[in-house]
């Protein structure tokens, strides 16, 4: 029988029926507690640079303005914020500094105040350096790399400490020693002579050689067209300089999206250590389209293609055609690699061109074929030949002239981006002579230089410095007998913005003849904001000389202007607008305006 169950009214419970009636009737005296608000800065005392420098690092400051939940909350916050202080005060080399705060809570808001003191700079003694069995010229080496490093009596800075690790190690990656490791660094800082020592001992492993390479990836690529470019040997002793300059002159074949040089992880019984190389190869072929825009020219349109793995990457050819109302011109160029030796190519252009400029109308077509030679990474100079038949008619005169030249030219880059660069420089020099077949009698020498230089004011690349020199000269003939369309011209996009196309210099009957040398000068001021946006503020200047020596005693048209920048993945997109400063009554409007991918230069 199962037993009978009674079933018990439950019991009733008056305080938590008075609970429900409080959260109903009073939500405000149960609901969250106010943030507590707080005032904090540091002591009037404090040197203010330490104030400049501390304070991106508060997390007190940076809150102020939404409070802390509680006391607690706000003192673990404050003591945080102390310890850090401490810790970035140590780093500059200040390992005595003392940091202080109080919390007034009695405050209305609740103030809060940090006080330091740096107290004195503790300086470097000299590094201590173990490595046995270390070669003694290699090991001299790394005692200078060392010292250079870490100067005796120089500041005892954190991110100078740590940045010598990685220096040990790349000396003997370069000397050898790729394998090698640092076993123990001892910071030893001693209080009583304000002074830091430091203690490396080093495991610089086995010296190894250059072994076997292994490549892989390589799909359309010859591997005979890779492997002349592996500047060493097997068996030469290790450099690890030697895989970074291999990667550079992977990079310049403009073949590979991806490159990577990896050597394992150990050598061989005999130190031979074996290198990986790993390529992701480029599509061969490009396709591009742009229009611009000038109110002195008008659009323009511009096309182009290329295939730049021609016989399994021996060779490159593309084609380019622009297109206006005073310019049809199509060119095209074939480029042979590894001509007689693996640092230069041999490059063959052609154009076939219709212009009609205020200046001149002419109608041309040339071919040059040139050698071009990578003398290191920055500098490349070219040397070559080349045959030019043209048209031209000037002031109703009309002349046909049948060229043959050498062009030559060196050019150096240091620069960090081609369409943007914002550090280094870059130097462009050509020159050419040039002899008529139709009038024996012509010969000039046509030569031209370009300097730009790009310095990075807030070294983050959003405030950048720009500017650019150019000068040219034309020597061993007249003005008239030089063509109107190879003498020089200045105005436009491309020189002195805010005037024409080609509308500075002599002129004839109101328009312009050309000059035999000029001297332009280009500065801007490019201003960078948040990630995609920029704007620029520019100033040019320049003239043209109907002789070959510029007479200074004539003064430069000036023009200035703003610019707006979009930075797309492809490059900057420009939009410029640009005012002449010495105006021309009736040649010069009051305004140009100028729309392109890429800086102005």
């Amino acid at each position: 029988m199962k037993p009978h169950r009674t079933h018990r009214r439950p019991e009733s419970r008056p305080w938590i029926l008075a609970a429900l009636l409080l959260l109903l009737g009073m939500p405000d005296a149960v609901g969250v507690a106010a943030p507590i608000q707080y005032a904090a800065k540091f002591e009037d005392n404090v040197d203010p640079h330490w104030v400049q420098h501390l304070t991106p690092f508060s997390d007190t400051l940076a809150k102020e303005k939404e409070g802390a939940a509680s006391l607690n909350q706000l003192r673990r916050r404050v003591k945080k914020d102390a310890d850090l202080f401490r810790t970035v005060l140590r780093s500059e080399g200040f390992y005595a500094a003392a940091v202080t705060f109080a919390i007034d809570q009695m405050s209305d808001p609740v103030a809060v105040r940090f006080s330091l003191n740096p107290g004195p700079l503790y300086l470097l003694e000299e590094a201590e350096l173990v490595a046995p069995d270390l070669h003694p010229g290699v090991l001299e080496l790394l005692e200078q790399t060392v010292r250079s490093s870490l100067p005796s009596r120089s500041p005892a800075l954190a991110a100078q400490i740590e940045a010598t690790d990685a220096k040990i190690l790349e000396v003997l990656a370069q000397n050898g020693h790729p394998l090698s490791r640092i076993e123990q660094r001892r910071v030893v800082v001693r209080h009583d002579t304000q002074t830091v020592r430091t203690h490396y001992r080093i495991a610089a492993g086995p010296q190894c050689f250059f072994g076997p390479v292994s490549i892989e990836g390589l799909k359309n690529v010859r591997e005979d067209i890779v492997r002349p470019r592996i500047p060493w040997k097997e068996g030469d002793l290790f450099d690890s300089r030697l895989l970074l300059k291999a990667q550079n002159t992977l990079i310049q074949m403009d073949l590979f999206a991806v490159i990577r040089l990896d050597h394992a992880p150990s050598a061989d019984p005999q130190g031979r250590l074996p290198v990986h190389i790993t390529v992701v190869e480029r599509k061969p072929r490009t396709f591009k389209g742009g229009l611009f825009y000038s109110t002195d020219v008008g659009p323009e349109l511009d096309v182009s293609w290329e295939n730049r793995n021609v016989s399994k990457g021996r060779a490159k050819v593309a084609a380019q055609a622009a297109m206006s109302s005073p310019k049809k011109a199509l060119d095209g160029m074939v480029l042979w690699r590894d001509f007689l030796r693996t640092d230069q190519f041999l490059q063959v252009d052609g154009r076939i061109a219709e212009e009609d400029w205020d200046a001149y109308w002419t109608r041309s077509l040339g071919a040059a074929a040139s050698v071009v030679r990578d003398l290191n990474p920055m500098v490349r100079a070219s040397v070559g030949g080349g045959f030019r038949l043209s048209n031209v008619e000037q002031a109703s005169t009309r002349e046909t002239n049948a060229l043959l030249f050498v062009p030559a030219y060196v050019r150096m880059d240091t620069t960090d981006h081609p369409l943007d660069a914002t550090k280094g420089f870059r130097l462009h020099l050509q020159t050419a002579p040039y002899w008529d077949l139709t009038d024996t009698s012509l010969f000039f020498w046509k030569t031209s230089a370009t300097v730009s230089t790009y310095y990075d004011w807030a070294e983050d690349g959003r405030l950048v410095l720009a500017s650019v020199l150019a000068a040219g000269s034309i020597a061993g003939a007249t003005h008239e007998a030089v063509p109107p369309d190879l003498r020089f011209y200045v105005g436009g996009g491309g020189s002195v913005r805010g005037y024409a196309y080609q509308s500075l210099g002599p002129r004839d009957g109101g328009d312009p003849v050309g000059g035999l040398s000029f001297v332009s000068w280009n500065g801007e001021v490019r201003r960078r904001f948040r990630e995609r946006y920029g704007l620029v503020a520019f100033l040019d200047g320049g003239t043209l000389y109907e002789r070959a020596a510029p007479d200074f005693r004539k003064s430069f048209r000036w023009a200035s202007g703003l610019g707006f920048r979009y930075y797309s993945p492809l490059g900057p997109f420009r939009i410029d607008v640009a005012v002449p400063l010495n105006r021309r009554a009736g040649i010069d409007d009051a305004y140009q305006i100028y729309v392109s991918l890429g800086q102005a230069f």
